[in-house]
C-alpha cells in the first residue's frame, strides 16, 4: 500500500514538473500573429522591408510603404544624420498609443533617449537598423521609419532602375531625394517621387538684381513642353502642373517658397 502511495506521489511530481516546463516554454504570441499575418496587406510592403526584424504591431491595414534615399546637404534624418536611406511605413494598428509605443520600446535592443522626449514617438536600435515608431494618440495610425546603415548601398539601386524618364531634367536642377513606394488606395498604386533644388545663377552683372528668375524660366520651359499632354493642367497659385504619360499620372510642383521642384508619378499596381 505504501509502495502505491509512493508511485502516485512520483507520478504527480513528474506531471507537475512537466506542466511547469510546458507553460514556461510555451511560445508567446509570434510576431506573425502580432502583425496578423494578413497576406493581402503584405503585398503593400516593399520588397526588402525587414518585417521579420521590425514587425507591424497589431496590423489591421497597410496604408503605404516607401523607400527613401536623401542626399540633401541641408537635411538631417530623424537620427541627426546627413545622407540617409530609410523605409517608411504608415499602417493602421489595433493597438492604442500606449500599447503601440511600449511594444516597440520593448522590441528595441537599445533605446535612443533624446534630451527633449517626444511623447508620441520612441526611437531605438534593432539589429543593424535605427528605428522610430510614432503614434499620435487619436485614431489608429502607426508610423515606422526603419533607417538603413548605408544610404549608398548598391542593393538600393533595384528600387529605382525603372524610375520613368518622364521629366526632362533642367540643367539648373540638382536632385536631392528619390523614393519608391506602394500605396494601398485605388486598388493599389506604385509611386515614384523626386525633389530638386534650383541653382541660382546670381547677379553676374553686379547690378544688385538677380539676372534670371530660374523658377520662372523652369515654369515656362515645362509649360511649353507638357501643355499638349493628355490631361494637362497648371495651377498658377500653387505651381502645380499635372498631366498623364502612358500609364502614369504625373504631378509636378514648382515651389519657389520651398526653393524646390517636386515630381510625383503614380500608376495602378496592375499596370
Amino acid at each position: 500500500m505504501k509502495n502505491n502511495k509512493w508511485v502516485v506521489f512520483i507520478l504527480i511530481l513528474v506531471l507537475g514538473v512537466f506542466l511547469v516546463t510546458f507553460f514556461k516554454n510555451k511560445p508567446k504570441k509570434t510576431e506573425q500573429s502580432l502583425t496578423s499575418n494578413n497576406k493581402n496587406e503584405q503585398i503593400f510592403l516593399v520588397e526588402g522591408f525587414p518585417i521579420d526584424k521590425v514587425p507591424l504591431y497589431k496590423l489591421n491595414k497597410v496604408s503605404s510603404n516607401k523607400i527613401f534615399v536623401n542626399t540633401d546637404p541641408k537635411n538631417l534624418s530623424g537620427f541627426e544624420e546627413k545622407n540617409f536611406a530609410y523605409f517608411n511605413v504608415v499602417f493602421y494598428s489595433d493597438a492604442n498609443q500606449e500599447e503601440f509605443l511600449n511594444y516597440y520600446k520593448n522590441l528595441f535592443e537599445s533605446q535612443i533617449v533624446e534630451e527633449f522626449e517626444n511623447p508620441d514617438m520612441v526611437k531605438g536600435i534593432i539589429g543593424k537598423y535605427k528605428v522610430s515608431a510614432a503614434h499620435y494618440g487619436s485614431g489608429n495610425t502607426g508610423y515606422l521609419q526603419v533607417h538603413l546603415p548605408n544610404y549608398n548601398d548598391e542593393s538600393l539601386n533595384k528600387y529605382f532602375l525603372e524610375f520613368p524618364s518622364i521629366l526632362t531634367t533642367n540643367s539648373n536642377l540638382i536632385e536631392h531625394e528619390k523614393s519608391y513606394g506602394l500605396l494601398n488606395q485605388k486598388g493599389g498604386e506604385i509611386e515614384y517621387t523626386k525633389y530638386f533644388t534650383v541653382i541660382d545663377s546670381g547677379d553676374k552683372n553686379n547690378d544688385g538684381k538677380d539676372d534670371v528668375d530660374e523658377f520662372l524660366a523652369i515654369e515656362e520651359e515645362y509649360k511649353n513642353q507638357y501643355k499638349e499632354k493628355t490631361g494637362y493642367s497648371y495651377d498658377e497659385k500653387t505651381g502645380t502642373m499635372k498631366w498623364s504619360d502612358k500609364e502614369f499620372e504625373v504631378t509636378l510642383v514648382i515651389s519657389q517658397d520651398h526653393g524646390r521642384i517636386y515630381l510625383m508619378l503614380r500608376k495602378s499596381l496592375d499596370k
